[in-house]
């Protein structure tokens, strides 16, 4: 069986290369350019695929081997702040009673200036 498989794959291997140099013969010095230039893109992107595929999968294998922890104590816990019922003064619907008057934004007149347009419009 061993010297079976080692047969056939030095017979593919005969047959890649004789087809590689068949048909390197009867290109045209621009097509084998163009294939060239693939072959080495081809070469210098594959290291960089094969890292990538092999950090991806350690990665989804660590997720998976750690179970999550169910609550740490450094986390913080959910906090739920509910407000009293005389927070709010009687008869003050939503925001409009929160805030003094003072500090709401005062309302007037707004002048705007357009820049590069300074003598146009006053």
């Amino acid at each position: 069986m061993n010297r079976a498989l080692l047969v056939i794959g030095l017979g593919v291997v005969a047959f890649a290369v004789t087809l590689a140099v068949y048909v390197g013969t009867h290109l045209s010095n621009e097509a084998m350019t163009v294939l060239t230039g693939a072959a080495c893109g081809m070469g210098a992107v594959l290291p960089a695929a094969i890292i990538g595929a092999l950090s991806l999968l350690r990665r989804r294998d660590a997720e998976r081997a750690v179970p999550p922890a169910p609550y740490a104590a450094s986390q913080y816990p959910p906090v739920i702040v509910v407000a009293s019922p005389n927070a709010l003064p009687a008869g003050a619907g939503g925001w409009q009673g929160m805030y003094p008057q003072e500090f709401s934004a005062p309302v007037g007149a707004r002048q705007f200036s357009v820049i590069g347009e300074e003598g146009v419009g006053r």
